[in-house]
């Protein structure tokens, strides 16, 4: 397992898909600072420092670019075994497709880790040059922490649209799409059971992140519900993923299909 996600890593470096992910990143601070600059008086946030571009960016990066950037970049990266057509040179070793699928799954994992860090250096960066206020060790490191804690959870959530996507080269764009979709929607869940439980929701109350001033809520998420919902979407990943065949075999199927009829037919002719 940790040659094939050195190996992914190798082969992630000559992928451009990786210059759109790191842009899609550096978007999510500067589209706050931005926002924050371009609204009227009324509107602008008080006091604005460090400390609140670093939870607008937490925000908007949960609601808008993680779940589309990672579902993107998770099915292209398994997409392009399709498209180079080098998943059958793959399976010809003895790896079977579950367990490749997987170390797939665990290296984009890992990438999706390292965005987090990523957008904690740029949105760092970004304060910096802008010359906000209020840069301090324990901001940052909360930032840091936050940052990290909301990829990897947000991994897990766009996880079974990655493993569905896998199924059919191009499907990711479409699953893209429905993963920005979901994380939008977090904006309607604002109380009650189904703000405890949606993935993306959950996803934020597992790094203490408080949604008061964005979704308008009145208490704080359950860790213990969020835990639920996240284990419950890490389970259908994994069941959807034990349950992948590789492409190849339906192809046997059919090969093997049209061979049978066409011995068939040669003996009627007989």
């Amino acid at each position: 397992m940790l040659r094939m996600i050195k190996t992914e890593f190798i082969k992630i470096k000559r992928y451009h898909i990786l210059l759109i992910g790191l842009i899609g990143m550096l978007c999510a601070p500067l589209l706050q600072l931005f926002s924050q600059m371009a609204v009227n008086e009324e509107y602008k946030r008080p006091n604005f420092d460090f400390a609140a571009l670093a939870e607008m960016t937490v925000w908007g990066s949960a609601q808008v670019f993680m779940p589309a950037l990672f579902t993107l970049i998770g099915g292209y990266l398994i997409s392009r075994e399709y498209t180079d057509d080098t998943l059958k040179n793959i399976l010809t070793v003895p790896v079977s497709f579950r367990k490749f699928l997987a170390g797939k799954l665990v290296a984009i994992g890992l990438l999706a880790v390292l965005f987090g860090v990523y957008l904690f250096g740029v949105t760092v960066a970004v304060g910096i040059l802008t010359g906000l206020p209020n840069i301090k060790i324990p901001i940052l490191a909360i930032a840091l922490l936050q940052m990290m804690g909301l990829a990897f959870w947000i991994y897990i959530v766009v996880l079974p649209i990655i493993v569905i996507c896998s199924r059919k080269p191009g499907m990711f764009m479409g699953g893209s799409v429905m993963a920005f979709l979901a994380g939008y929607c977090i904006l309607f869940f604002k109380s009650g059971l189904l703000r405890q439980v949606y993935p993306f929701s959950a996803a934020l109350t597992m790094i203490g992140f408080d949604t008061t001033s964005y979704t308008g809520t009145s208490n704080k998420g359950s860790v213990l519900l969020a835990m639920v919902s996240l284990g419950g979407m890490l389970l259908i990943a994994v069941l959807l993923t034990s349950g992948a065949r590789a492409p190849e075999d339906a192809h046997k199927k059919e090969k093997s299909k049209g061979r049978g009829i066409t011995l068939r037919a040669a003996q009627q002719r007989k």
